[in-house]
């Protein structure tokens, strides 16, 4: 007898790419602001607070870019990935390390074979109650297996 596929669907959540946003930008406004405030030279401080600006604005536009890239994630039992892009195609990811599931919200991190990177913010919710139990389902025999 064959065994059916085990896989989980996820819709990325729009509100929840915002906030994932904004709360980056938050974080490098404080983290610039907190950085000239310290008690070093003044070029240092400046320095220190461009490379800041520097490492957060590529991080943002790394995952602004992977937010427009993909429509839905797909998890099969096996840990291997699948994300729908906007033009209707399915293409191969991997799960990075960094990735995390807890009982009511995900932080997804992905790179495709292309070295594209993605970062996805997912919480349950009940339309994708159903999906949701089965990321918990696959994520735990995942970590069992390493």
């Amino acid at each position: 007898m064959s065994s059916h596929a085990y896989s989980t669907e996820l819709r990325p959540d729009t509100t929840l790419r915002q906030f994932v946003m904004l709360a980056g930008l938050s974080t490098a406004c404080i983290g610039f602001a907190m950085i000239l405030l310290l008690p070093i030279e003044r070029p240092w401080r400046v320095l220190a607070a461009i490379a800041w600006l520097a490492t957060c604005t590529h991080d943002l536009i790394v995952i602004r870019k992977g937010h427009r890239q993909c429509r839905r994630i797909r998890i099969q039992q096996d840990g291997g990935v699948q994300l729908l892009s906007p033009d209707g195609c399915w293409f191969p990811a991997t799960i990075l390390s960094g990735s995390i599931v807890l009982r009511g919200v995900a932080w997804l991190r992905f790179e495709a074979d292309n070295g594209q990177r993605f970062a996805e913010l997912i919480c349950r919710k009940r339309p994708q109650l159903e999906a949701w139990r089965r990321l918990q389902v696959i994520w735990r025999h995942l970590g069992a297996g390493r």
